[in-house]
């Protein structure tokens, strides 16, 4: 017990002059702001301790009281007692003392702080109104350039980071420490636009890089729509990316993007195999440029043809590519079909002579074929192959109009034939009219013997 209360008594002693040093404000500059505030701080935490300290040294006084009365107590500790109850007294006036004669002083550098945190602030809204002006905000600065400029922004950013915490270290003494906060909220609103910016130039090289792999394509193996798809991918990631919008940056790379959106499906109109060399031509006079549309053409050759600018032309020139194939395979099938289509042919009783007829299927689809024509010549491109669509109309109009005639013909034929031919007495009673049908008779079966000759109802009709 008295080991305790010797070493209690001199830490007490130990506390109270080692505090009492650190109040004192002789032989201390208070214009230095650190000295000053360490001065602060002691007066503040003896005054928020003097009633635990004031208790510790009551204790203590007892404790030797009770030693006293025991004829315990040794002289030293009472000494030591007497001794640390001064100091606590003079440590108190001190105290009281110094806290009137740094007031004003605290106030001033109180003041002083929040001022260069003011300019701070301002230093830092200047930095980034600046900053937006640098190269690496502007499309052209490119990659590799403008990742070098962004990284370098932190470094610049260790000067105002250095003084927060300076001054953030003073404002919290000075009993403002959320006074910083907006100068911290400033700078870390800086580190985002620069990691957004560099995320938008990651994003940029990407499409660069993907735009200059389209180029090297060759013009016969390009693939239109799966390139499409992967501009389109590139486009989503740059909208749904955190960055400023407005950025000269943001701005270049959406417009290439858009270019590329725009040529690739015009690319796509192109590469239809409807396209023949006439049409070709035709985007060539539009563009004013000559290519050869070979296994050496790139997609490159294509692209800087600037397709975006005759856009109308493009579509106009396909969608006449189009018609026109349509057209072409439906006069390929018309051919396909009618030079294998035969009549039917019947014996007529022992005349020797064959009937001729052409099949309910082949009259419906002559009928299907006529109206086909007919829609060919209400398109605006009837000029490439107007000629054979006019020798179409005129062959299916000319079958059905033979095949409704000689139906007639042959109908009739039959039933006169019949009388004037084979009736002696209808011979006898229409003489004149026995010997004209005789030339009828040779005439028709003429025309029926060349139709079974010919077999083919667009040999024999046209």
């Amino acid at each position: 017990m008295e080991k305790h209360i010797k070493k209690e008594c001199e830490r007490m002693l130990s506390s109270i002059t080692d505090a009492k040093k650190a109040t004192v404000t002789k032989d201390k500059d208070l214009k230095d702001v650190k000295q000053l505030i360490n001065v602060k701080y002691q007066v503040e935490s003896t005054i928020k301790n003097t009633d635990a300290i004031t208790l510790q040294i009551d204790q203590l006084d007892e404790s030797l009281k009770v030693f006293q009365a025991n004829k315990m107590a040794k002289d030293a500790q009472l000494k030591t007692l007497t001794k640390i109850n001064k100091e606590w007294t003079d440590l108190k006036k001190i105290t009281k003392d110094v806290k009137k004669e740094i007031a004003p002083i605290v106030a001033s550098e109180n003041d002083k702080n929040n001022q260069c945190i003011k300019r701070l602030e301002e230093d830092i809204t200047h930095f980034t109104q600046e900053m937006k002006k640098r190269e690496f905000f502007q499309y052209k600065c490119g990659t590799t350039t403008a990742l070098e400029k962004l990284d370098g922004v932190f470094g610049e950013l260790t000067i105002f980071e250095e003084k927060i915490k300076d001054y953030g270290d003073n404002a919290e003494k000075f009993g403002n420490k959320d006074l910083i906060s907006n100068s911290v909220k400033m700078v870390d609103t800086i580190k985002i636009i620069v990691e957004n910016m560099k995320t938008l130039w990651d994003h940029i090289d990407v499409c660069q890089k993907k735009f200059e792999s389209f180029m090297t394509n060759k013009w016969i193996e390009t693939q239109p729509f799966e390139m499409e798809d992967e501009v389109k991918k590139l486009m989503k990631a740059l909208k749904d990316m955190k960055v400023d919008k407005k950025a000269n940056a943001y701005a270049g790379v959406l417009e290439e993007i858009k270019k590329w959106l725009v040529f690739l499906p015009l690319i796509a109109e192109l590469a239809d195999q409807a396209m023949r060399d006439r049409h070709w031509e035709d985007l060539k006079k539009k563009v004013g440029k000559q290519f050869t549309i070979d296994e050496n053409l790139l997609l490159k050759d294509i692209y800087d043809l600037e397709l975006g600018k005759f856009q109308e032309d493009v579509e106009e020139i396909t969608d006449q590519a189009r018609q026109e194939a349509k057209m072409e395979k439906t006069l390929n099938k018309l051919e396909e079909l009618w030079k294998d289509v035969v009549f039917e042919f019947q014996a007529h009783k022992d005349s020797g002579v064959n009937m001729i007829k052409l099949s309910e299927e082949n009259f419906d689809m002559l009928e299907e074929n006529q109206v086909s024509v007919t829609a060919m010549f209400s398109s605006r491109y009837l000029g490439t192959f107007e000629e054979l669509i006019v020798k179409w109309q005129k062959s299916l109009a000319a079958i059905s109009e033979i095949v409704v005639v000689v139906g007639e013909v042959q109908r009739s034929w039959s039933f006169l034939e019949n009388l004037f031919i084979h009736s002696d007495e209808v011979k006898k009673e229409l003489p004149n009219e026995s010997i004209k049908f005789i030339g009828i008779d040779k005439e028709v079966r003429s025309i029926l013997a060349d139709g079974y000759k010919h077999q083919k109802a667009l040999d024999f009709c046209v």
